[in-house]
């Protein structure tokens, strides 16, 4: 049994963010993942899909660009395979980096899952089913989210594949359909056509990045017609299916109903909270319809002594928010000055052509 100021759930840019800064105030931290430190975002999201980005652009170069740019050259060959295991080195390099802070300020690390089996207790599964309790006067929830998909859409991992699949995949289809025009969306798009895969982004919102400004999505819809990234916006997909030699979609649109397929399906319609089934819903913290943990300024819950960062707040899901998050919660619990979050003032960037 050990005993802890601070246990954080989740080693993502919020969680491992936020234990550093406890151990620097002071306080004895703990954390605890079941599959990896950095969690998605240094693992298989924002990092390594940077790094596949800086492989398009240089295809995209090379295969578009040489007569504007006054070189020429015979037999070009993309190896994408190559730009994968890239991407797999720049992460573990990271990753490795968070294991040195973990040591460096003396951050105990437990890998395994997580439940809260009372206030002041949380009890670790490892993956050879040991269990370890531990004892803290503080929990703070950095879970993450996972992607979204349908009832009645099948992931198989192949013909049809979420990001994580997507991002590890060391061959091309030679056509892909992208459900979402979100930032995963467009960055996966972006990548695939500069490879010379034949993409179709399919949105049920009216316009690309329909988050964004107005003018963004006008600029970027130039921009993707030009490099023939073909897209569908007001388009509501009926039906999703494998098929043989790939998968098949039914879209509802202002022109009726059209079938298109494709070799590969990207799904890429957002993420869900991963609030529930931690032992939150016992403790009688309170959530929301989604599965959200719902959080005041200083990220503390209802219940005293819980707290959370990050995707599983759902304030906004991304990883520097996550970061700063977790900085103000362990000064929080710490008790030294700190600030409120502006989420409104955060600043966010889509990583694809412009």
């Amino acid at each position: 049994m050990s005993d802890y100021d601070v246990i954080v759930i989740g080693a993502g840019p919020g969680g491992y963010v936020c234990a550093i800064r406890a151990a620097q105030l002071g306080l004895k931290t703990a954390i605890i993942d079941k599959q990896w430190l950095g969690g998605v975002c240094l693992n298989v999201g924002c990092i390594p899909s940077k790094a596949l980005l800086k492989n398009a652009e240089v295809a995209h170069t090379l295969r578009e660009r040489g007569k504007e740019l006054g070189f020429s050259f015979e037999n070009l060959t993309l190896d994408y395979s190559v730009a994968v295991k890239r991407s797999r080195q720049v992460s573990d390099r990271l990753v490795k980096g968070v294991g040195f802070l973990m040591k460096k300020n003396k951050i105990d690390v437990y890998m395994g899952t997580a439940k809260v089996a009372a206030r002041d207790t949380v009890s670790v599964t490892a993956a050879d089913g040991k269990i370890s309790e531990l004892k803290t006067k503080n929990v703070v929830f950095a879970t993450g989210a996972s992607v979204a998909v349908p009832p009645g859409w099948k992931i198989d991992g192949e013909k049809i594949v979420t990001y994580l699949e997507a991002i590890l995949q060391e061959k091309l289809p030679k056509s892909a359909l992208v459900i979402g025009a979100g930032a995963i969306g467009v960055e996966f798009a972006t990548v695939w056509s500069s490879y010379g895969v034949e993409v179709t982004i399919v949105e049920m919102l009216p316009r690309l990045v329909p988050l964004e400004d107005e003018e963004v999505s006008a600029e970027l819809a130039r921009a993707f017609q030009k490099r023939k990234i073909k897209y569908l916006v007001g388009h509501r997909v009926e039906s999703l299916q494998a098929v043989d030699g790939g998968v098949e979609i039914k879209v509802q649109g202002d022109g009726g109903e059209k079938t298109i397929q494709a070799e590969q399906a990207l799904v890429a319609i957002g993420f869900r909270p991963n609030g529930r089934g931690l032992g939150l819903e016992e403790l009688g913290v309170k959530l929301s319809e989604r599965g959200a943990v719902e959080i005041d300024d200083r990220m503390a819950t209802n219940v005293e002594g819980i707290w959370a960062i990050g995707d599983v707040t759902a304030k906004v899901m991304l990883a520097h928010v996550g970061s700063a998050q977790g900085i103000i919660c362990a000064e929080n619990i710490a008790g030294v000055e700190t600030i409120k979050l502006n989420y409104e003032m955060m600043s966010r960037a889509t990583y694809c052509q412009p």
